[in-house]
């Protein structure tokens, strides 16, 4: 049953990567703080943890570009109709990652898997050459909801984004930035999530209840209340993922 009141929602979180006791403490203070989670998978063997995972609003299998070479169309089909998985996703273009027809074979593959499933797509744009390679192969998302995960461009990117309406999702580099606070107040209102991208990383300590803190510097850049940030970023979550669900 999906949940009335608003909450905030970190739409991107590689939970996979944490275990037992520290995943559930993780998950614990997310809910303390209000927050609900998208588990989010990078292969294949994530994809079947994510999809397991309890505590959640919902999960996105898929394989990132880094791990493009082990893409496998069927056994993420499988996937990708269980219960509670929302997207399809990270996926995109990587500047470290393998061939740029190899990535893009992944790409169009779960793209069109997306379509097939009825489901939005998480996009993972980074590095030298990404954002080209995205451009050349983006008749491959046509159609489809599309979420620009961890967004770190720059304005004409966001306007080709913003053009297509395509959400795009901030992480902790907003609160610093100047770049992306000018995009975030220029960006359609409707189109904006937050996430915080955690994964252990030696001196990184984000994990998801900080998306508040990022879902406030929004609202701050908006020129909405703490209160009016939530329940707007709360429904364009549930708009970019219509399967989320919260208990």
């Amino acid at each position: 049953m999906v949940r009335v009141e608003p909450a905030w929602i970190d739409t991107h979180v590689h939970l996979d990567r944490y275990q037992g006791a520290e995943r559930d403490a993780m998950v614990a203070l997310a809910k303390v703080a209000g927050v609900a989670i998208v588990a989010v998978a990078v292969d294949l063997a994530s994809s079947r943890v994510v999809a397991g995972l309890e505590g959640v609003a919902g999960c996105a299998v898929g394989v990132h570009p880094l791990r493009a070479t082990g893409w496998a169309g069927e056994a993420l089909r499988d996937l990708a109709r269980m219960p509670g998985v929302v997207a399809i996703g990270e996926c995109g273009f990587d500047g470290a990652g393998p061939d740029g027809a190899v990535q893009a074979s992944a790409f169009r593959g779960q793209c069109e898997l997306a379509r097939e499933a009825g489901l939005p797509v998480i996009l993972h744009i980074h590095g030298a050459g990404a954002w080209e390679r995205l451009v050349e192969d983006a008749d491959a998302l046509s159609g489809l909801t599309v979420v620009r995960h961890y967004f770190t461009g720059d304005a004409r990117q966001a306007e080709w984004h913003a053009e297509r309406g395509h959400f795009v999702s901030f992480g902790r580099p907003l609160l610093r930035e100047p770049g992306l606070q000018a995009v975030c107040r220029g960006y359609p209102a409707g189109l904006i999530l937050v996430e915080t991208d955690s994964y252990p990383l030696a001196g990184r300590t984000t994990e998801p209840r900080d998306v508040v803190e990022v879902g406030e510097a929004t609202g701050g850049l908006r020129g909405w209340t703490p209160e009016e940030a939530r329940e707007r970023l709360y429904r364009n979550s549930l708009a970019a993922f219509p399967g989320l669900r919260f208990g």
